[in-house]
Formats: C-alpha cells, sequence, structure tokens
C-alpha cells in the first residue's frame, strides 16, 4: 500500500469515527445505532483507536467551551458532531498511541452535573465534582472512581462485564444501571435496574467472595467492613440525576453539608442550636440561595447574604416553627 493510500485509509476511519460519535450522542440514537456501532468497532483495532480518540478530542473540546456549570449535559446532533469531524479526524496517529496507553480521565466541577456516552453504548451521569478514568478494550472494561459519584446505565455484552472501582471495591455488573459514591473512607453502591456483585479488591490478599447486591438495596463500605446496609426512599435517593436534593426530616447540618457540595458559596450555620432542627422538601442544586430562603420560611432562622458565604443563625423575634 502507498503511503498516500494509507493516509486516505486512515482520514476515511478518522470521518467514520466521527460519524458514530454523531450518531452515539444524537438524542436520536436508537439500538440499531449502537448495534451497528458495536459491529464497525469490532472489524479492527484501527477503528477503536480512531473512535477512542475523537471521543477524547470531543470531550477536551466541550470542557474548553464550558464557562459555567449547567446540570444538563447540551443537545448534541448529528450536524453538530460531522461538522466537527474535519477537526476531529486531524488527531495525529502519535497522539492515539498516547491515548490508548493513558485512558480516558472524564470530571466535573463543583456544582456541575455531565452525562458521558462511553465507547460500548454505556451511558454515565457524573454528579458535582466527580472525576472517573475508563479504560476499555477487546477482553475489559474498567471504570475507576476518583471522587464523587456516578450513575452507570451499562451497555450489555455478555463477553465483558462492567467493572467499577472505587476505593477497595470492585464492582462488577453485567447489564442494568447502579450508583457508586467515594466519601472520605466510604464507599455506597445503589443498584437500581439489575443486581450487581460487589467485591474487596487487596493487594495483599486477592480478591474477597463477591456479594450481590439487589436493586434497592443501598450498601456503604468502609475499606474491607462492611459499614450500612438499608433499603432507601429510591425517589430522594436517585434525585440528584435531575439536580435535585430530596430531603425527609434530615437534620438542618447534614442537609447543609449535601447542598454544599453543588456550590463554591457554601451555607454555614453559626448557632448550633438549630443545626438539629429537620428539613424535608425538595430543593434544586444549582441554587444555594434559594435553599437557604425556603429553610428561613420553615425554620426559625435567618439567612444572612455575605460575598462569599450565606449564613443562617437562630431566628430573632421569636420566629415559630412552621413544620
Amino acid at each position: 500500500m502507498s503511503a498516500r493510500s494509507a493516509e486516505r485509509d486512515t482520514h476515511t476511519v478518522r470521518a467514520e469515527a466521527a460519524a458514530w460519535l454523531a450518531r452515539l450522542r444524537s438524542e436520536e440514537r436508537t439500538a440499531d445505532d449502537e448495534k451497528g456501532f458495536r459491529a464497525w468497532l469490532a472489524e479492527s483495532e484501527a477503528h477503536r483507536a480512531a473512535f477512542e480518540v475523537t471521543n477524547s478530542v470531543f470531550e477536551m473540546a466541550g470542557a474548553a467551551r464550558r464557562g459555567d456549570a449547567r446540570p444538563q449535559a447540551p443537545r448534541v446532533t448529528r450536524r453538530h458532531v460531522l461538522r466537527t469531524g474535519v477537526t476531529l479526524a486531524a488527531a495525529s496517529v502519535a497522539g492515539i498511541a498516547i491515548y490508548l496507553r493513558s485512558g480516558t480521565t472524564y470530571a466535573t466541577e463543583i456544582g456541575e452535573l455531565r452525562d458521558v456516552s462511553l465507547e460500548d453504548g454505556t451511558r454515565v451521569r457524573l454528579d458535582t465534582d466527580s472525576e472517573i478514568r475508563v479504560s476499555m478494550n477487546e477482553r475489559s472494561r474498567r471504570v475507576q472512581l476518583r471522587r464523587g459519584r456516578a450513575h452507570f446505565a451499562i451497555a450489555e455484552d455478555p463477553t465483558r462485564p462492567f467493572q467499577v472501582i472505587a476505593r477497595e471495591q470492585l464492582v462488577t455488573a453485567s447489564h442494568g444501571e447502579f450508583d457508586v459514591s467515594r466519601d472520605g473512607v466510604l464507599v455506597s453502591v445503589l443498584p437500581q435496574a439489575g443486581p450487581v456483585q460487589v467485591a474487596n479488591e487487596n493487594s495483599g490478599a486477592g480478591i474477597s467472595a463477591p456479594r450481590t447486591i439487589m436493586p434497592g438495596q443501598l450498601v456503604v463500605f468502609a475499606e474491607d467492613r462492611l459499614v450500612r446496609e438499608e433499603q432507601p426512599e429510591m425517589k430522594r435517593a436517585i434525585a440528584w440525576h435531575l439536580g435535585r436534593l430530596a430531603l425527609f426530616e434530615e437534620p438542618l447540618a447534614e442537609a447543609v453539608a449535601q447542598m454544599n457540595r453543588y456550590t463554591r458559596r457554601p451555607i454555614v450555620v453559626l448557632d448550633p442550636e438549630i443545626a438539629q432542627l429537620r428539613v424535608s422538601g425538595t430543593y434544586s442544586v444549582g441554587d444555594a440561595q434559594a435553599f437557604a430562603t425556603s429553610i428561613s420560611v420553615l425554620l426559625p432562622v435567618d439567612v444572612g447574604l455575605e460575598r462569599d458565604r450565606i449564613t443562617l443563625r437562630a431566628a430573632s423575634g421569636g420566629k415559630q416553627r412552621t413544620i
């Protein structure tokens, strides 16, 4: 094959990769699109390499364009991605090699929610201040949750179970949907559709016998210990998928801590005597000031608005609690 012919083939594969990316990210995406994409991807390693670097370039371009944090991912049409196909196809072969060695990282800033489509068809929603590292090849699909929380809607692949690593925990599923979160030393797993297997991945002792977690069951681990197991109210537990914070009789201090995960202008509880007042309701995670104002209506607290924080203190003037 001549050098010119090889270059032409490379450009053709990159253009095809850009077209597949457009289909997968389109709101018009269908099951036939996903089936066709998997068949195209399996045809050659060149197809896999071209798609991975195309997706990486697209994600980096999107990150550069984001000037503010928005709960919902922007609408992407096939025409939009195809229009940028020439730019995506310009990635060098050397860049592909580096990309394949390093994997792909997706992250969100404070206050941001983000949707990601992985090359296998799996869909991921990242919560605020979260980061995942994705590594896929013909033998495995593995994601490392480095921080925060993520929801996974798994594309079924009988030959490659989907695995998520969060600290010492290895979560494995062949299909379905589940959440995984990291909070300090704690790792939480919450399936919503289909069971998952959770095992402790310890380099010294190998991988422990897996525990099967069924949909609607929340399990919380601390290093190698199971510390909590419960059946949460699912609408509240997964409200974050929609950019909402759902509370039911939560202590004010805990409610504020959850809201503060989504804002750079934190709410501060100044008086200890109000920290244990109970809060219920559903709130937008993107508006800490509106949350604080609502709390001041429901509870005997006053709100103070400062440049870099929002304060809550015990109300003056004998305001009575209304809930």
